[in-house]
């Protein structure tokens, strides 16, 4: 039987992969995604560090910015309280430990200006902030209201310098704010005369799964005033 001129004589079948085939191109892909998910891993890595660090920095610069801010006023005393108070163991500076500072400020009333009793201290990791508005009719600081001004700080810390730049060390003993709940080493009376400037080191500090821990340091120094 004759056939048309180009006709084959057997079947063609297409080749299918084989066994090696398979396993060079599964070898392969596994190579590309371990780059692509290394690669994902490290940019999501990279931008929680980046976030932490924000949120840090935020912290941080709250906190300490409104302490600086009120003791940088320590001593306005619109209300003349420092001379009426009954408990009164220092002057403008109520209690000053390494970890807790109270002074007296001042706050705007409306129109008006109140002298109150501000004090600062770490509890955990949350800065806290506590006012006690002055009352003449008992000559007493009283209707104390707390609120957190900073959370994830790991250190607060308060260092006070004489006329002469010489470290202060806490000799004495006592609670912050006067009357408080918090005890511990307080500049006595003496020393709390003696204090011309105040360092102030807050540092935060956080950490998440997977990814390193990230710390924020920032120091001022203030010089009180009229002294």
């Amino acid at each position: 039987m004759w056939r048309a001129s180009g006709e084959s004589g057997a079947p063609a079948h297409p080749h299918g992969f084989s066994l090696l085939d398979v396993l060079v191109a599964t070898a392969l892909f596994s190579v590309v995604m371990t780059g692509v998910f290394s690669v994902y891993v490290a940019m999501q890595g990279t931008f929680a560090r980046g976030e932490m660090k924000s949120d840090l920095h935020q912290n941080a610069r709250v906190g300490l910015d409104r302490l600086v801010q009120e003791l940088r006023m320590a001593g306005y005393d619109p209300e003349n309280a420092l001379q009426q108070v009954a408990f009164q163991p220092f002057n403008e500076i109520r209690a000053a430990g390494r970890g807790c500072l109270s002074f007296v400020t001042y706050r705007k009333h409306g129109a008006s200006e109140k002298s109150v009793q501000v004090t600062y201290s770490l509890s955990g990791t949350v800065l806290h902030r506590r006012e006690d508005d002055w009352d003449p009719a008992i000559t007493m600081f009283s209707s104390s209201s707390t609120q957190p001004l900073a959370t994830a700080v790991g250190q607060l810390t308060f260092t006070y310098y004489d006329a002469f730049n010489r470290i202060l060390t806490p000799s004495g003993t006592g609670r912050c704010p006067p009357g408080g709940a918090l005890s511990g080493p307080l500049l006595d009376s003496t020393q709390a005369a003696q204090v011309r400037r105040v360092g102030v080191t807050l540092r935060t500090l956080e950490s998440r799964p997977r990814v390193a821990p990230e710390s924020y340091t920032l120091t001022s120094h203030v010089y009180l005033r009229n002294r």
